[in-house]
């Protein structure tokens, strides 16, 4: 009789200990998904104002490459925020150069040449000498 008592009470300790187990393990569930959730929504907000800061930044540079060059806001529309700082920046250091455009410097923008901007990019100056160079219109 005396295993009895002592088998229900540790068996009785078991199940209070397997209890509060559960309890706690369905509270911290409970706070995964709570946590999970909000990480999701701060990630969304994340992305909302990266694009928003992507979106000023851009508008920015737009506006003052246009005002330093001749591209088109269609064009830069399509580039990324590094693409349009790394062309404000050649801008900026060239801003030296702008006094001597009257003595005979050109404006350099990569791309072809049309009929009506012959005169903002360069040729193709591979295997070109000093001397063809200089006989080139413009120099």
């Amino acid at each position: 009789m005396s295993q009895t008592p002592k088998t229900e009470i540790a068996s009785d300790t078991y199940k209070t200990a397997n209890a509060n187990l559960a309890l706690e393990n369905a509270h911290l569930k409970n706070q995964n998904e709570a946590m999970t959730a909000e990480i999701k929504d701060l990630q969304i907000q994340l992305e909302q104002t990266t694009t928003v800061i992507e979106n000023d930044l851009k508008a920015d540079l737009i506006l003052k490459i246009q005002a330093a060059s001749e591209y088109q806001e269609t064009d830069l529309l399509k580039m990324t925020p590094l693409q349009l700082q790394t062309i404000e920046e050649t801008l900026a250091k060239s801003k030296g150069c702008a006094a001597q455009t009257q003595s005979g410097y050109k404006s350099i923008r990569a791309g072809n040449a049309s009929a009506q901007q012959d005169r903002l990019t360069v040729g193709n100056l591979y295997g070109k000498t000093r001397q063809e160079i200089m006989q080139m219109e413009g120099f």
